[in-house]
């Protein structure tokens, strides 16, 4: 998978404002959990982004990671305005388009485009929970909410977000997936 130098700046921009969005206000107090953001939230943000490249890149359509400047100020606008209790983080997106101008794009590739990060944030946060549930390590909780997060916030049947497209591709695929998230989200809240 190539990289432009424009995409890995824009996906090194935006892991940094997601990280200190999601640290703040803990940030101000604990230098230290800024780190521990910057390699949860990169992990998770990278991930989910790059899944969505690689799987458009095998379905034959050229994928970039793109950052919207206008998505980063805003989250980080709410982030401020609400204490950080309030997390609204859209910086970017990948975009992509077929190499092929005679083969048609279809409600099933973008559908599986639009899926793949999502599965990537949920096979990692249910690979997380049971380590956080044995060590009761803070840093296994705090990397298992911010995938569990991003794979429900995504979720949300509103466009641009990914699960728009999945929501018009397979209500079934979209289904099973939100349900997860939700359980996900529960697990975290109510046993940990």
């Amino acid at each position: 998978m190539a990289f432009s130098k424009r995409e890995i700046a824009d996906i090194i921009i935006s892991v940094i404002a997601l990280a200190l969005i999601f640290s703040y206000p803990q940030i101000l107090s604990d230098p230290l959990f800024s780190i521990i953001s910057f390699l949860t939230v990169g992990v998770a943000f990278i991930g989910h982004e790059l899944s969505h490249k690689f799987v458009a890149r095998r379905r034959g359509f050229w994928a970039e990671y793109r950052m919207w400047p206008q998505g980063i100020i805003l989250a980080v606008l709410f982030a401020l305005a609400t204490g950080g209790s309030v997390i609204f983080a859209a910086p970017g997106a990948v975009y992509f388009s077929k190499h092929w101008i005679f083969k048609r794009t279809t409600k099933r590739d973008i559908g599986l485009i639009g899926i793949a990060g999502i599965v990537f944030n949920l096979v990692l946060f249910f690979a997380l929970v049971p380590f956080y549930f044995l060590t009761g390590l803070p840093v296994l909780r705090f990397a298992a909410i911010i995938n569990v997060w991003l794979a429900l916030f995504n979720l949300l049947p509103l466009a641009p977000l990914d699960g728009s497209k999945v929501f018009a591709w397979s209500r079934s695929a979209w289904g099973l997936a939100f349900g997860l998230s939700i359980a996900g989200f529960l697990l975290l809240t109510f046993l940990a």
